[in-house]
């Protein structure tokens, strides 16, 4: 059983003292910025001494010093608690009076990571203020002569002093504080040598450069600790997870808010399911209740960030997505970063956010994380196809995706990714889109030689998986339309228009969309909407054209095709004519409307 220890037993009796070694950060807790957080662990402290107590989970370290004699302890994780402690312990010792022989361990703490810093701490100790006046403890403290005005820009110092009227505002009435630190032991925690862990090195120095965020991170780690109550999952924080997550840390070279991005996006999906009021934003404190007495939530989480254990996620990512070029066994994500996991710890700011990592993402994500904990029974064939019926649902869902469907969105992309196919309910993703996908899963099991010749139609990038301006009827147009429209986008304009009118018409009938020179003008026209109207003679116009050039899609023939029209006499000098002859008309309209008015 793990040994308890109190910060008297550290100073005084168990070890020399502590030391905070050079390459910790500053204190941080005493921010400004962290008011809320501060706040709230000093409120759990006085929760603690008024009831059985608390234990704070471990800090993790070395001992320094020399052989056969007492060492100090050198925190690696932990020196935030620590350095609360020290003060909890000097105003308990200045409050109540406690004579210098009882409180003397404390000279045992040094702060090394400025001079400034243990200076102040040495001064403080000698320091007696005044509880009987109003003036902050901090205003009393740089009052003193010995106070160097240099402090004040001192990030440790500064935090201290803040920290200090922190504690006094919380604790000024409670009676008998140095008695509850220090005989009833009401705050403990656990001490691990990093030796008896089988940690090396770079662990250390993966643990000690989190910088600005370690505070926030403490925090919340000793707290959802508390919840969950599993010490297993400390080990995995500090260790695996921090392994799994170092490749992807900031300039900062901290991982701390990666983690707490993904663990941001899991308690989202959690909420979610859950039915939870997604409109009130939490932040992380706040959501560590959706784990407490909850096996279900906490499993989740665990095979949630194991299931990316002991593989290169990079790799793993890169074998089954392609950003930009069409690849057999692959699904094409255009420009998106292959590596999902990647993009949601360095990008995920919540649901509702503008952020770079919206629904769309949660939802493809999702489906990884699906296959990996639930669907390990799939092989990688069977999957990429169910992630590419899953991309283009969610690339041809624009109106459907939002944030009053996502339960229902989460539910039918974890049937895909276990079942295989899309359910017929209109109450998820496109209704068109998901009938779409059932025809292709017919009609590529009945026609497996032209499986991978219909992929690669819907990785073009008009497409973004939504066939309906080709069609299933045609296979020999698959390859006729992506050779169409890799030519010159306003010859493929022109050359259509001599086949017909193949605008469309949006439902207020005062705009007309003729897609041109801009490609995203075709990728809108070439997917079907209910805001627009003509969609199936913009199909018929473009197998016309198909049919007619005989698979010969090339730019000579697309001009004969123009010229052909142009010189024939009995071709009618209609807009369509103009809109051929002088190209800059269609040029000219960037988005490809057009106003027309009423007859």
């Amino acid at each position: 059983m793990e040994q308890k220890y109190t910060f008297i037993d550290i100073c005084q009796q168990d070890f020399d003292g502590i030391e905070i070694p050079i390459i910790q950060r500053d204190y941080a807790q005493g921010r400004e910025r962290e008011e809320k957080k501060r706040n709230r662990f000093l409120d759990d402290l006085y929760k603690a001494v008024n009831s059985e107590g608390i234990n704070l989970d471990f800090i993790y370290g070395s001992e320094a010093g020399e052989e056969d004699k007492k060492k100090k302890l050198i925190p690696l994780d932990g020196q935030q608690r620590l350095t609360t402690l020290f003060l909890l312990h000097w105003y308990a010792a200045k409050h109540e009076n406690i004579t210098p022989d009882q409180w003397e361990a404390l000279r045992k703490f040094s702060y090394a990571t400025r001079i400034s810093a243990r200076r102040f701490c040495e001064q403080l100790l000698v320091f007696v203020p005044d509880f009987t006046t109003e003036r902050y403890l901090s205003e009393q403290i740089r009052n003193e002569v010995w106070y160097a005005i240099a402090w004040d820009n001192d990030p440790t110092v500064d935090a201290m002093l803040r920290m200090l009227d922190a504690i006094h505002f919380t604790f000024k009435d409670y009676p008998h504080l140095w008695k509850a630190l220090v005989v009833d032991r009401k705050i403990t925690f656990y001490f691990k040598e990093l030796e008896d862990m089988g940690v090396t090195d770079d662990i250390y120095i993966k643990m000690n450069s989190r910088g600005k965020l370690l505070t926030d991170f403490e925090h919340f780690k000793a707290e959802f600790m508390e919840a969950i109550g599993d010490k297993n999952f400390n080990r995995k924080i500090d260790i695996d997870w921090t392994n799994l997550l170092w490749l992807y840390r900031g300039s900062n070279n901290i991982i701390d808010e990666e983690f707490l991005n993904y663990f941001h996006y899991l308690t989202d999906l959690i909420r979610i399911k859950s039915d939870d009021d997604m409109s009130n934003q939490k932040d992380y404190f706040e959501m560590i209740p959706f784990y407490r007495d909850n096996k279900n939530n906490i499993d989740f989480l665990e095979r949630a960030f194991d299931c990316w254990k002991d593989i290169d996620i990079d790799e793993f990512f890169n074998s089954y997505l392609s950003a930009r070029d069409y690849q057999p066994n692959r699904v094409k994500v255009y420009d998106w970063k292959c590596n999902l996991f990647k993009d949601c710890c360095q990008n995920y700011t919540g649901v509702g956010t503008r952020g770079n990592f919206g629904f769309n993402k949660m939802l493809m994500l999702y489906a990884f994380i699906v296959w990996r904990t639930k669907g390990t029974d799939i092989n990688d064939i069977d999957f990429v196809r169910r992630i590419r019926i899953i991309r283009n649902l969610v690339w041809n869902s624009t109106d459907e995706i939002r944030l009053d469907r996502m339960k229902a969105l989460l539910e039918e992309v974890e049937r895909i990714v276990l079942k295989g196919t899309p359910t017929e309910e209109d109450k998820d993703f496109n209704a068109r889109q998901k009938r779409e996908e059932i025809e292709k899963i017919a009609w590529y099991n009945e026609n497996p030689q032209l499986t991978e010749k219909l992929f690669e139609l819907e990785d073009h990038w008009t497409l973004f998986g939504s066939i309906a301006a080709v069609g299933l009827e045609k296979p020999e147009n698959f390859n006729r339309f992506i050779a169409l429209f890799d030519k010159d986008l306003l010859l493929v304009s022109k050359a259509l228009l001599t086949y017909g009118d193949y605008s469309q018409t949006y439902n207020d009938k005062r705009y007309r969309l003729i897609a041109s020179h801009n490609y995203r003008t075709w990728q809108e026209m070439l997917h079907p909407s209910q805001h627009r109207k003509e969609f199936e003679k913009t199909k018929d116009i473009i197998a016309q054209l198909l049919a007619e050039l005989n698979g010969d899609i090339s730019i000579e023939n697309l001009e004969n095709c123009i010229q052909s029209f142009l010189n024939n006499e009995s071709t009618p000098k209609d807009w369509r004519y103009y809109f051929i002859k002088y190209g800059s008309i269609l040029w000219y309209a960037e988005n490809g409307l057009y106003y027309q008015e009423e007859q």
